[in-house]
């Protein structure tokens, strides 16, 4: 497995729509596609969603189909775009040759792969529909079919999509995507050997071409500029609108351009070096000057790099601390567009104005949390969840005391990562409380042990819907390798599943049942199982309220050997 792609199919899955994408998502689909991709001799590309009561093409499609054809070609491979006579113009205007409804491609052109984005496939009834469920079959050609004959002659086919209604949904069940409004009625039954879902279509297109950047250990990605000018072109000369709005404008699904840029982005800082690796001092920029930015100012000077303090608020500088400048009230671009590096902190959205200029300028964005994690040399602990991080590594600091060692704890609403690793007496390992605000941007970020304690509804202003919650919640173990270890609620059914998606072991806690590996209560007494014993510690009556935090210490305890009496 490679940790920076599933951190790549983990941010693509992000879902403005709330049709629960990352959990239909099929876990390692964009890998295998990739790897697939970088075998193929000819691939053609197909793309183009009609709105017909707009009368042009959807901007949801034609620009991932572009991404992902430039990608293909600076990989040497020959690429072929193809659509119906209603959504050519949206290539024409991006000067991409493109083979209009060809029936003989598959003969004719010998492609080795087939990919479709944002291209809708027949249902059961053999009619195509929009996401309304309104019949469409009037305005689609059946592109489909190039896909059902690839698969019966042996090609390699691909299908992204974001709503069940496109080529590739096949390999989601009907009843699956019952999940989301009019699931089975628009699902569509045309599978393909690989199934990619994304938020966005465009996304999953960037997201493998980003993949296959991973692999050929070299970006593939266009600037943001590029970006933004084909969409342009895409609006302005070929008359694509927004497939909600039904707009002429420069935006995807009712989402700003700035949230596409921002996606590509995020997925480029999945390929590119840190900047923190160069192994020379760097400009830094602070962005926000809270308890968390002083920290990150105070470790970056450290280490030799010239920071840059920006805050709404004044600043006062800590005893001992030279900056390269100082900006208060407000971000400005002037101020940090020529730094290196930006280090955000929490409070500081990832949809904020200046994130938005940053990332337009290609300047590298990352939370404290993930800067200070790659300079971190210890092993850590990292615990998320709704309610109970901070208890539970205090409980965990506990027992570490109770058996003679000393636990390093911070984190959320304690001192941050950049705060431990000033403090010359820091423990190996550590422990921290992880909020979703910090896992929104992690790149490398890899706790030795993480831990899921629960969700519940907080922080939707910020994550619109608890299934996109839980996915901020996962990038936790995004980075995970086959000795890491993830502990996970067993008892609650939404955050079983993302054992699933884990590419290291799974442990898992329960307050009502005896589990496989884990631990799990009795009457008075708590049972861990890690590998073949079971081990008992005898306790006090627990409170179902609080069995997470409690449980999960007793396993970390077990595998740190400081678990106190047992029999």
């Amino acid at each position: 497995m490679n940790p920076r792609i599933t951190s790549i199919e983990n941010l693509i899955a992000s879902d403005p729509g709330g049709r629960n994408v990352f959990e239909l998502a099929i876990a390692d689909q964009l890998r295998l596609a990739a790897q697939s991709l970088r075998l193929a001799r000819r691939v053609g590309i197909v793309s183009g969603f009609f709105i017909a009561d707009a009368g042009a093409g959807e901007t949801d499609g034609p620009p991932g189909a572009k991404v992902l054809g430039d990608a293909l070609a600076q990989l040497g491979i020959p690429v072929d775009y193809i659509t119906d006579s209603r959504n050519a113009p949206l290539f024409a205007a991006v000067d991409r040759e493109v083979l209009v409804e060809p029936t003989d491609y598959l003969t004719r052109a010998q492609p080795t792969h087939l990919v479709s984005i944002e291209r809708p496939g027949r249902g059961r009834d053999g009619r195509y529909r929009n996401m309304k469920g309104a019949d469409i079959t009037a305005f689609t050609a059946p592109l489909d079919e190039l896909f059902i004959e690839a698969s019966r002659i042996g090609l390699t086919t691909i299908g992204i999509g974001d709503g069940g209604n496109e080529i590739g949904m096949g390999n989601v069940f009907a009843e699956t995507l019952a999940a989301i409004p009019l699931g089975k009625q628009i699902a569509s039954i045309v599978a393909t050997d690989f199934c990619i879902l994304a938020g966005v279509s465009n996304w999953g297109a960037y997201g493998l071409a980003g993949a296959l950047s991973v692999l050929a250990g070299r970006d593939l990605l266009p600037t943001p500029q590029q970006c933004a000018q084909d969409f342009d072109r895409m609006v302005r000369v070929g008359g694509a609108v927004d497939g909600v709005s039904h707009r002429r404008e420069c935006s995807v699904d009712g989402l700003p351009l700035s949230a596409s840029l921002r996606m590509l982005e995020n997925i480029r800082r999945q390929i590119a070096p840190s900047p923190l690796s160069r192994g020379v001092p760097i400009r830094i920029g602070v962005l926000g000057y809270g308890e968390a930015g002083r920290a990150a100012a105070q470790l970056l000077s450290r280490q030799g790099h010239r920071v840059r303090i920006s805050d709404h608020g004044p600043v006062m500088l800590e005893s001992g601390l030279t900056v390269d400048g100082v900006e208060t009230g407000g971000h400005t671009i002037e101020f940090l567009g020529g730094c290196d590096l930006i280090v955000a902190s929490p409070g500081v959205r990832e949809d904020a104005p200046i994130r938005d200029e940053l990332h337009q300028r290609g300047v590298p964005v990352m939370s404290e949390l993930e800067m200070a994690s790659q300079l971190c040399p210890y092993a850590m602990i990292a615990v998320t969840g709704t309610i109970g991080k901070r208890t539970t590594v205090e409980l965990m600091q506990r027992l570490f005391r109770r058996a003679g060692r000393e636990l390093t704890i911070g984190g959320n609403r304690g001192r941050p990562l950049s705060a431990l690793l000033l403090d010359e007496k820091v423990s190996d390992p550590l422990a921290l409380a992880v909020s979703s605000f910090q896992l929104e941007s992690v790149v490398h970020f890899r706790p030795h042990i993480a831990v899921m304690l629960n969700i519940n509804d907080a922080h939707l202003d910020r994550h619109r819907s608890v299934a996109e919650y839980i996915r901020t919640k996962s990038r936790i173990f995004m980075n995970h390798r086959p000795d890491d270890i993830l502990i996970l609620p067993y008892d609650d059914e939404r955050l079983r599943p993302l054992a699933r998606k884990h590419r290291g072991q799974t442990l898992f806690i329960s307050a009502r049942q005896p589990v496989d590996r884990g631990a799990w209560i009795e009457g008075n007494h708590i049972f861990v199982r890690i590998d073949e014993e079971t081990k008992t510690i005898p306790t006090f009556q627990i409170s179902a309220e609080f069995s997470e935090n409690i449980l999960s210490v007793a396993i970390v305890g077990q595998i740190c050997e400081i678990a106190g009496n047992h029999r």
